[in-house]
């Protein structure tokens, strides 16, 4: 089987993208003139079917007893995914090293981290029939694991795809798991990574496998797993696919905009209800570069991470699972996988074994005070003229960049200088807070402190509203800053969540600007 190239998938956040239809037409219509504080709206968008709250349905369905057994065993869980740096996928069993794996495997537990989660290849362990030294192999791993006050995550039959092989797929399930019937070592079987509910011999394929694997597992949960782009779709199509039998729990891998995450998990819980769910995967590529290139999408990666695990902790889900533990050495991929750095630096640590900012954070989580909702809001970090976490838009329209000297009770600040007049052009900084709000109505409030230098134009600071699907839904704006030179002065936007809101992105904002507008110490606050 050629390995899936686990690198993802929208290198460009699609609220930016969004965003930037969304200022074009807002300031279309804008004359410059100043003012309080502005709201553009366009039309609300329908609902989508789950944001929409039902009166006199019938009576939900009640979970199964294994569903109930499922959303108790995933309750707590803190999980990464692993294969060591130098031996990934199918060479972690072709070159196995106990050794590195027990290290590997105590620096996981020093993470906070309660389990692990290890791939099994049917080729590489010999199908139907295990090679023995594969399975010893698999027995060592699982003790190290317990070693280390991990427990273990089975996924199978990953690099296969043989569906109408039914008695082969009967025997190499059983002797893979029969050893582990009821092992309090194992978290979770997942059946088969990330299936494709389109594909309609592996849906068949795991009607059948099901019921085997819960056989053999015992009581231990079994799921399979989906991802894509529209990762709701494809759990409503896997779910009535295998109305008849469901999976103990589905199993989400999450790789969209952070942004949407949490509307996204609320969709998906409504979805597979009454069965559990749980985000199996998430992740952000920090693709190497020069030193500087590095640490901006370090720090990008571990904003991602915070915002994922926020909104699948306040959709009430368990923490959401990191895919991967360390950046995979690209010289020792196995023939057939790619070998783009893309696909590769997902890791919460780098290949050489240091940390990067998101391993902090996740320890945090795990083991300290929790997740972490700050954001480069005092524009003190970046690197090469770009502040860490923010995004510029329409950059080509302006002269963009990150002044790490000026600012106001501190250093560091974005600046936005000589803007295009042009209607529908809106150079901006852009960031997509970590904490959103939860429904509509809920009031929240967007501060900066800005001055200009010779300024001209309007600059102003802004929430927009985006809807699950990406829509826009309107806009709220401070009052801008005046013409000329002036000191700091704090801008302040207040703004209320839409109906059907799922994001807000905020935005630092200046046009027709023949000076410089500079802004720093944003804050982001959601009130209940």
């Amino acid at each position: 089987m050629v390995p899936r190239a686990r690198g993802r998938r929208w290198p460009v956040p699609l609220l930016v993208l969004v965003l930037l239809t969304a200022l074009t037409v807002h300031l279309a219509g804008d004359d410059g003139t100043g003012g309080g504080a502005a709201r553009s709206g366009a039309p609300v968008p329908a609902c989508t079917p789950w944001q929409v709250a039902t009166t006199g349905s019938a009576a939900e369905p009640r979970p199964s007893a294994r569903q109930q057994a499922a959303r108790s065993r995933l309750a707590g869980l803190k999980l990464l995914s692993y294969y060591p740096a130098q031996a990934p996928w199918s060479r972690m069993w072709q070159n196995w090293q106990p050794g590195r794996v027990d290290a590997d495997f105590a620096r996981i537990n020093g993470l906070g981290a309660n389990a692990v989660r290890l791939m099994v290849h049917a080729e590489t362990f010999g199908y139907p029939d295990p090679d023995q030294a594969r399975l010893a192999e698999l027995r060592q791993a699982v003790s190290l694991a317990a070693r280390h006050g991990l427990t273990v995550q089975l996924t199978l039959f990953d690099w296969w795809n043989d569906y109408t092989d039914l008695a082969g797929s009967d025997r190499w399930t059983h002797a893979l798991l029969d050893p582990y019937r009821d092992d309090p070592r194992i978290a979770f079987v997942e059946l088969k990574n990330e299936v494709d509910p389109g594909d309609r011999a592996a849906v068949a394929w795991v009607r059948h496998e099901l019921p085997t694997a819960r056989q053999a597992a015992g009581h231990l949960p079994v799921t399979v797993s989906v991802t894509g782009s529209d990762p709701v779709a494809r759990l409503a199509a896997l779910r009535d696919a295998l109305t008849g039998d469901p999976p103990d729990f589905y199993d989400l891998h999450y790789y969209g905009e952070a942004g949407y995450a949490r509307a996204v998990f609320e969709a998906a819980e409504a979805v597979v209800a009454p069965a559990p769910l749980y985000i199996g995967e998430t992740g952000t590529a920090t693709a190497p570069g020069d030193g500087t290139a590095q640490a901006g999408a370090e720090a990008a990666q571990d904003l991602y991470l915070r915002t994922v695990e926020w909104a699948a902790r306040s959709a009430g889900l368990p923490a959401a699972a990191p895919w991967i533990f360390q950046d995979i050495s690209p010289g020792d991929v196995p023939d057939g996988a790619s070998r783009a750095p893309e696909d590769l630096d997902f890791g919460l640590l780098r290949a050489d074994g240091s940390e990067k900012p998101a391993a902090a954070s996740l320890r945090a989580q795990f083991t300290g005070p929790g997740i972490g909702t700050d954001f480069n809001g005092d524009l003190s970090g970046g690197q090469n003229g770009t502040p860490d976490d923010w995004t510029a838009h329409d950059a080509s329209a302006a002269q963009a960049f990150w002044d790490p000297e000026d600012g106001h009770r501190g250093p560091g600040s974005a600046v936005l200088s000589g803007t295009s007049g042009a209607a529908g052009r809106s150079p901006s900084y852009l960031v997509e807070p970590v904490e959103q709000p939860t429904a509509a109505g809920q009031r929240v409030r967007l501060t900066a402190w800005a001055r200009g230098v010779r300024a001209t134009g309007r600059s102003t600071i802004a929430v927009t509203w985006f809807d699950r699907n990406g829509t826009y839904l309107g806009e709220d704006e401070s009052p801008p800053l005046p013409a000329g030179s002036s000191g700091w002065r704090r801008l302040s936007v207040d703004s209320t969540a839409p109906a059907c809101a799922a994001a807000a992105v905020l935005a630092l904002k200046s046009r027709g600007n023949t000076g410089q507008a500079r802004f720093t110490e944003v804050t982001f606050s959601v009130h209940p």
